[in-house]
């Protein structure tokens, strides 16, 4: 049996009966969910396979005058010290959602809240490095001349669009703010969760301009599907009752069909 189904239905046993939940594991939408993510997971790998660095002669072809004005300012970045902190508050980001679970009513919860951090991880994953491997654009450390030619020279180089870090940083920031404002909805914590957590995020995203590893539309982009991707995982899983109740229309049934839009 391979890993991901081994993973797939250990978080099956995992799934507790609680029924003040305001989230539902259904076995149809994880297979679907699962099977999509481990899917392009897959089809970026062997399409990053594929992937050439760029050569000496392709090197000296370059210039900073193809570029627009917007993202030409990246080209000027180069901190391998910036980079490396990048990376480290990534890696407290994408573990911040794991804090609920202290709580005892998110623990009573861990097998459907695991099952959409798992989730969450793997489309944001997937979503960047997809793109990555079929949109080629050379990171902004390439057109500067200050850097060594042999960081310029691997197949790393060519990964620019869109900011991954960025990506994972913002999905793991909206979906901890919005489990958060799910499981307690009267805390006085919200707001702070809310905006620790984007702050956080937007570090990452402004560390990763700073080190000259991508272009600010790279880091916009990236917090935008990740944002998206936070947002529509905890969405998707929502009980019947509470996802109607947070859409911005509301459909009534009573004798007469009528449906009330609410802006």
């Amino acid at each position: 049996m391979s890993s991901s189904k081994i993973l797939f239905f250990s978080l099956i046993l995992l799934i507790p009966t609680f029924a003040q939940s305001p989230y539902s594991f259904d076995l149809d939408n994880e297979a679907i969910l699962y099977g999509t993510g481990i899917s392009l997971a897959i089809l970026e790998n062997e399409l990053l396979k594929q992937r050439e660095p760029i050569t000496i002669e392709g090197l000296n072809s370059i210039s900073k005058s193809n570029l627009n004005s917007f993202d030409k300012i990246a080209t000027y970045n180069w901190s391998p010290t910036a980079n490396t902190i990048s990376d480290v508050l990534l890696v407290v980001t994408i573990a911040s959602p794991l804090f609920l679970l202290t709580s005892s009513d998110v623990h009573n919860d861990i097998g459907t809240y695991t099952n959409m951090f798992i989730q969450n991880a793997i489309f944001s994953y997937s979503l960047t490095y997809l793109a990555k491997s079929t949109l080629y654009r050379l990171r902004p450390y390439v057109y500067n001349p200050d850097v060594p030619t042999e960081e310029k020279l691997t197949k790393g180089s060519t990964l620019s669009f869109f900011s991954g870090h960025s990506t994972m940083a913002f999905s793991s920031a909206i979906f901890l703010s919005t489990m958060f404002q799910k499981y307690f909805p009267n805390s006085k914590f919200t707001p702070y969760i809310w905006g620790t957590s984007l702050v956080c995020a937007s570090i990452v995203g402004y560390l990763r301009i700073y080190s000259g590893q991508h272009f600010p539309s790279d880091v916009i982009t990236g917090a935008i599907v990740g944002s998206l991707v936070g947002y529509l995982i905890p969405l998707i899983h929502e009980n019947r009752k509470d996802k109607l109740e947070t859409l911005p229309f509301k459909i009534h049934t009573n004798n007469i069909f009528s449906i009330k839009i609410n802006f």
